[in-house]
């Protein structure tokens, strides 16, 4: 056996010149299992992390006949396929046979109530190092300053700082340290090679090792820069931005979010462009912080009391916008219900009896429903629970986003942040002025738009003349993301369905 026999050798060869060793990607995932099973069962953490696995080597795996039911044809894992895998493996079935049948939980909600732990990751390359200059007003290390600092509050002496740009490395310093630098870059621009950014090793490195309670934070310009690319126009340079993240994100989608935030900051030096261009810039400039942690970390971190002053990201030095990636079925299927005897109502409506003998929290049917005497409108109010969605007030509050579609032709004439019961955010208010007849039914959906507004004012295809605005290749980057997340397109985050007799 070449592989037994030679393993030390491999192994060696493989530390000198990044190779896998002799394990194939099926040797790996059996590997992975069994580690899993050491404790006698498989949580939703560990299954995540197979499903992840299983996304990155879906080529190799599709491949083996072991292993190639694991995939469904558009590329997903197929869940039943994988317990079946589960309990074919030899520790699985060595435990089965002493009696300690292993117990398999693939999905569900994974609680923590320990605090979040901060790993910040700064990129340190020669187009960052500008942003903390000694002529600066300091906005940008302030920010940095308040995020660290609210985070030790909560959870003192976890955080990790790491130097981030064609690698990734430990930053080395504490965080007393790191508030005293008076130029914070001194260190860190002696990690790494500062002259370009590989994104796709950064995310791909930040996404695998951001796990359990760990909330990662990238602090970055977000302009794409590949030396392998030099040569190529600036659109090839685009797309190539806009497919590798898509391909980063993809095996993380299920089980990570992110938030990406827009903040301004002082910048005084040398500004990079696209193609390696040199132009002395003073004034404001954008940078990002981009957010990432696990679905469960991210709704902790909005939801948990504990996080209330720091989730107020709209109050961060420079803040200008931001936007959330991520899956919640809350999302999609969120809870909502008619305001029966809401004073905005207008008309005459009730509870439809089925739904009264059924005690249902929720009011989908209206009855004996009447336009009002005097105008002869009718106004329905509706009360939903918005907040798995994550997106900006602005947005949310905006009834132009809201398309409504039935006999009606109802309009959602105004939306409200409103605290009511079961959780509910938002009161949306469905008017007509010529209400129809007979049984019928209202569909609302809140638009899915890709770039919002402030992503595609922010972007541009040619930075010869830096701004205080813009940001190269910014909606070519995230539309990626967005990919990643979207992959069938929707047009639409929700539909409600609200029947009238």
């Amino acid at each position: 056996m070449i592989c037994s026999r030679f393993c030390s050798l491999f192994l060696v060869v493989a530390s000198l010149g990044g190779l896998a060793g002799c394990s194939s990607s099926v040797d790996q995932l059996d590997e992975k299992i069994s580690d899993a099973l050491n404790d006698n069962t498989i949580d939703v953490a560990e299954a995540d992390a197979l499903r992840v696995f299983i996304g990155q080597e879906s080529k190799e795996l599709g491949k083996d006949k072991k292993t190639v039911a694991l995939l469904t044809p558009d590329g997903k894992v197929d869940e039943s396929a994988l317990v079946a895998y589960i309990k074919r493996n030899r520790t699985y079935r060595k435990l089965a046979k002493d009696g300690k049948t292993p117990a398999i939980n693939l999905s569900g909600a994974v609680v923590s109530s320990k605090p979040l732990r901060l790993k910040l990751y700064l990129e340190a390359s020669a187009s960052m190092f500008p942003y903390d200059a000694p002529g600066g007003n300091g906005a940008f290390k302030r920010t940095l300053n308040d995020v660290l600092t609210e985070f030790d509050a909560v959870n003192p002496g976890q955080g990790k700082l790491y130097v981030v740009n064609t690698e990734v490395n430990d930053l080395g310093l504490s965080l007393s340290q790191f508030f005293k630098e008076k130029n914070i870059f001194t260190v860190a621009k002696s990690k790494g090679k500062t002259t370009s950014t590989d994104f796709e090793r950064i995310f791909s490195d930040i996404l695998r090792n951001t796990s359990g309670n760990e909330l990662s934070v990238l602090v970055s310009d977000l302009i794409y820069s590949d030396p392998s690319l030099t040569g190529m126009s600036a659109q090839k340079t685009l797309d190539a931005a806009s497919s590798l993240l898509t391909t980063v994100f993809n095996p993380y989608a299920s089980t990570h979010s992110m938030l990406v935030i827009k903040l301004k900051a002082d910048f005084d030096g040398t500004y990079y462009s696209w193609n390696n261009a040199k132009k002395k810039y003073a004034g404001e400039r954008p940078y990002y912080l981009c957010l990432i942690g696990r679905n469960e970390t991210m709704q902790q971190l909005y939801q948990d009391q504990t996080y209330q002053t720091i989730r107020r990201f709209d109050q961060l030095p420079g803040f200008a916008d931001s936007w959330f990636f991520g899956r919640d079925t809350k999302a999609v299927t969120p809870f909502y219900t008619v305001l029966v005897n809401d004073p905005s109502r207008k008309g005459r409506f009730k509870r439809s009896d089925a739904e009264v003998r059924s005690h249902a929290k929720a009011v989908h049917e209206l009855t004996d429903v009447q336009p009002d005497v005097t105008d002869k409108s009718l106004a329905v109010p509706v009360a939903v629970d918005l907040s798995a969605l994550r997106l900006p007030a602005s947005l949310l509050t905006d009834a132009s986003q809201y398309v409504v579609e039935g006999k009606d032709n109802f309009r959602v004439k105004s939306v409200q942040t409103y605290a009511g019961a079961n959780s509910t955010t938002h009161k949306l208010l469905l008017s007509t002025d010529k209400p129809a007849r007979g049984d019928r039914t209202a569909t609302i959906r809140l638009r899915r738009q890709f770039p919002p507004r402030w992503i595609a004012n922010t972007n541009t295809t040619n930075d010869a003349s830096p701004d205080g605005n813009s940001t190269f290749g910014l909606e070519n980057l995230l539309q990626g993301v967005e990919r990643a997340y979207n992959p069938n397109n929707q047009t639409e985050y929700f539909t409600l369905t609200i029947n009238l007799e």
